[in-house]
C-alpha cells in the first residue's frame, strides 16, 4: 500500500473518530443546556458555556488541520485532506446523533450548525450539502495533486 493511500485511509478513520467523539460530546452538552429537548427556537447559551463551546470549536478545527498536515504534505495536498476529514467529520456527526437521539429526523430539521463567531441555526440539509462538497472538493484537489497540477 503506498502512503498516499495509508495517509488517506488514517485521516478517515480519524475522522470516523472524531465525529464520534464530537457527537458524544454535544450530545451531552445538549442535554445539559437544553434540558427541555432540542428544538428550535433555541434559547442562548449561557456566556461562559458559550465561550467554551466556542473555544472547543476552534480546537476542533485546529485538531483537523493539524492531522491533516502531517508528515508536510503540500498546501494543495494537505488543504485537500483537511476538507476531506471536515466533510467525513460532519456528515458523521448527523449520522451518529440520529442514531443516539433520533434527531434530526429529517433534513428540513433546523439545528445550531457552528459557533464561531457566532450561533449558526440552518436546516440539517446546509451542512450535508457543505459537506458533501467539501469531500468532492477533496478528492477533486487529491487528483490535481497527484498529478502535480
Amino acid at each position: 500500500m503506498s502512503q498516499g493511500r495509508f495517509a488517506w485511509w488514517g485521516i478517515t478513520l480519524y475522522a470516523v473518530a472524531m465525529a464520534f467523539v464530537e457527537t458524544a460530546c454535544v450530545v451531552s452538552l445538549k442535554r445539559l443546556y437544553f434540558p427541555e429537548g432540542w428544538r428550535p427556537p433555541f434559547h442562548a447559551i449561557p456566556a461562559d458555556g458559550l465561550w467554551l463551546e466556542q473555544a472547543r470549536e476552534v480546537a476542533t478545527l485546529v485538531m483537523i488541520a493539524a492531522v491533516a498536515f502531517l508528515g508536510r504534505p503540500g498546501l494543495r495536498e494537505g488543504f485537500a485532506r483537511f476538507l476531506w476529514i471536515f466533510g467525513i467529520w460532519d456528515l458523521l456527526y448527523y449520522v451518529f446523533l440520529r442514531f443516539l437521539t433520533g434527531f434530526p429526523s429529517g433534513l428540513g430539521d433546523r439545528d445550531i450548525v457552528f459557533l464561531v463567531p457566532h450561533e449558526w441555526i440552518f436546516p440539517v440539509w446546509v451542512p450535508v450539502v457543505c459537506s458533501a462538497g467539501s469531500l468532492l472538493a477533496a478528492l477533486g484537489l487529491r487528483r490535481s495533486a497527484t498529478r502535480g497540477g
